[in-house]
């Protein structure tokens, strides 16, 4: 399921196939461990149900860099890629990959992104890989979350009318929290929410397919611009909370000085109650020793020869066994998300959950909110909600094209956008890491947390590690082959406003992106900082972000290799945490939302997601996310009770 549907997979031609089977035989070729051949057919099925997940414009400019690569090889070898032979296939594929230009760079990237996860996947050669949880069975919770059928609603027999109080929009960590808090107060309220929910026995066990069902567009949400940069989102009941890694940070005292010297003062005493109520709910805790291994260890060991500080990191767990899946749900729904903790809350006193619907207009009265109509996301009746507030928490992202299209004409609307741009650093260490065997961003740096620059753990299955690693042909397997030895671990940057997410055709949110000189700055003093750790841990070699500068085998090399002026065209970067595009302020001319998160334009429409924030969090939003739906919550409970 993608956007409460099933998912359709794209029909491949035949030539497509082939060309998609050569790709991965070149990218991947056989090595003295890792010599299970490329299932042919499982490329082709993995490959068309990934596309399928994608919107139609990913899928038309695939094919269309597909088709370049495959056709262009007839200028160098006389035939088309699907058709060179081994060695000739390798070469082709590297002068894409190690080209001078970013266009061709870029494009096998985004190919190469398709086809080695698919790969890394197959059964049998994972079983090659020292990889302990490709055979481990992930033990299932003893008391599974589940959702009273009787206050969901996934499908409709005809138009319906609804009557509530309140109707939220979204259930990731601005919705969810704001229904159950409503709930528990007495309120009547519907939830309206564009994906599914899954069960612990669904989550954490396929990433790949979870990766499909569980992440917008499939995972294929990009910020056009200067670098492209992945933006992956949630698309399920609990919304982004139930695939992130569950790190919490209350909002950093730097930040609110930050917001009070512009203007916009806030009660801190009544947001360290909202912390306080919020951590106690969702059991935020440090990791503890016994679930911090592999490349925690690996870092602890490097700061502390280097003097750095250093320590685990605060997450919303519960019975955690180390499945080392979060960012594919949790498969013992131990990870505290709204789809185990607020969601079933609100159910249970008295909300309603409509999933598989996405809300399209905001019914207005005399100017004011008076509720959504939302229809099923595969076609259908209409669904008619009348409130006496309409809640908007579509994400940072969703929230620009749902908003302009309902009348907020406000010139902040979309703009500001902050990312939290993310590096990392692979290092090949000289022994056995087992970085399956941690808690993914359970540890952390905090040297440079002050400076905007904050570090934590990272940890992907093989499917993943085939993105991570920059490699094609036999030096990829080779790597692959010592994947026990991998540590990995990544930063990301307080940035500026350098965004913005638009409305695009048929209402998608089309987001731009350009990485400042200010921040670029910040990345590379973070990844000099995290390849000295690895180096001072005892790696081998690190592996860079930056396109032809990956492979550095020691800290002279690697710094001079970070020292040196930086391509944001040739740096690898991901983000993780979108906010800004709906800020608040306390004058209707420098925001879309008042204080009190009240829309400066329409009355009775609140906005309660990251897009309310007026500058970069610097640290993991989902706390303050959450800490400000509970404040917002318990003042409209007053208003209409």
């Amino acid at each position: 399921m993608t956007d409460g549907i099933e998912l359709r997979p794209h029909r491949l031609s035949k030539g497509a196939q082939n060309a998609y089977v050569a790709l991965t035989e070149a990218a991947i070729p056989p090595g003295e461990v890792m010599a299970a051949p490329v299932d042919r057919s499982q490329i082709a099925e993995q490959v068309g149900l990934s596309l399928g997940a994608m919107p139609w414009e990913a899928r038309v400019g695939t094919a269309v860099l597909l088709a370049l690569f495959n056709w262009l090889a007839l200028f160098r070898f006389g035939r088309p890629f699907s058709r060179l032979s081994m060695d000739q296939r390798e070469r082709w594929l590297h002068s894409w990959v190690d080209h001078r230009f970013a266009f061709p760079r870029l494009a096998a990237r985004a190919l190469l992104i398709l086809v080695k996860p698919i790969h890394l996947a197959n059964r049998a050669v994972q079983a090659q890989l020292a990889f302990a949880t490709s055979e481990r069975i992930i033990e299932p919770p003893s008391t599974p979350v589940s959702l009273p059928p009787e206050r969901v609603v996934s499908s409709l027999s005809g138009p319906r009318t609804e009557r509530v109080q309140v109707v939220v929009i979204g259930s990731g960590a601005g919705g969810a929290v704001m229904a159950a808090e409503l709930a528990e107060r007495g309120i009547d309220v519907a939830i309206v929410e564009s994906g599914r929910f899954f069960s612990a026995e669904e989550l954490g066990r396929d990433p790949l397919k979870m990766l499909r069902e569980t992440y917008l567009d499939g995972g294929a949400t990009i910020a056009l611009g200067r670098p492209g940069i992945p933006i992956p989102i949630g698309n399920t009941v609990g919304g982004t909370t139930t695939i992130n890694s569950g790190t919490c940070f209350r909002t950093p005292d730097r930040v609110l000085d930050k917001w009070a010297e512009q203007g916009l003062e806030v009660d801190r005493t009544a947001l360290d109650a909202a912390f306080s109520r919020v951590e106690q709910r969702i059991n935020v805790r440090p990791v503890p020793p016994e679930l911090l291994g592999g490349s925690s260890h690996v870092i602890a060991k490097g700061c502390d020869a280097l003097g750095l500080e250093h320590g685990p990191l605060k997450r919303n767990i519960g019975d955690c066994r180390m499945s080392a899946m979060c960012a594919f749900g949790c498969p013992r729904d131990a990870k505290q998300s709204m789809n185990v903790t607020y969601v079933p809350r609100a159910l249970e006193n008295g909300a309603t959950l409509y999933t598989g619907f996405r809300a399209h207009e905001i019914i207005k009265e005399n100017g004011r909110a008076r509720g959504v109509i939302a229809r099923p996301v595969g076609g259908g009746p209409a669904l008619r909600i009348e409130a006496d507030r309409v809640v908007s928490a579509c994400g940072t992202v969703g929230t620009v094209p749902f908003l302009a299209k309902n009348g907020i004409r406000s010139r902040h609307l979309g703009r500001h956008l902050t990312i939290h741009p993310a590096g990392k650093i692979a290092a090949m260490m000289p022994y056995a890491v087992e970085g399956w065997l941690d808690t993914p961003q359970g540890y952390g740096i905090y040297e440079l947390f002050d400076e905007g620059i904050m570090f934590e753990g990272a940890f992907v299955p093989p499917e993943l590690t085939g993105i991570a690693l920059p490699y094609v042909g036999r030096e990829f397997t080779q790597a692959m082959e010592r994947y026990q030895n991998l540590a990995l671990f990544g930063l990301l940057v307080s940035d500026g406003p350098n965004g913005r997410v638009r409305r695009g055709i048929g209402g998608r949110a089309i987001i731009t992106y350009t990485l400042s000189e200010i921040d670029l700055e910040r990345m590379r003093q973070g990844l000099v900082m995290l390849a000295k750790v690895f180096f001072a841990a005892g790696a081998e070699r690190v592996i860079l972000p930056i396109a032809g500068q990956e492979d550095q085998p020691s800290l002279d090399k690697a710094l001079a290799a970070l020292t040196g002026p930086l391509d944001p065209w040739r740096i690898e970067l991901a983000a993780f945490h979108p906010l800004g595009t709906a800020r608040m302020s306390t004058d209707r001319r420098e925001g879309v939302v008042k204080p009190d998160l009240m829309s400066w334009e329409v009355p009775d429409l609140y906005v309660v997601d990251g897009s309310i924030f007026p500058s970069s969090l610097g640290v993991n939003p989902q706390l303050t996310i959450m800490a400000y739906a509970t404040m917002a919550a318990a003042r409209i409970a007053d208003e209409l009770s």
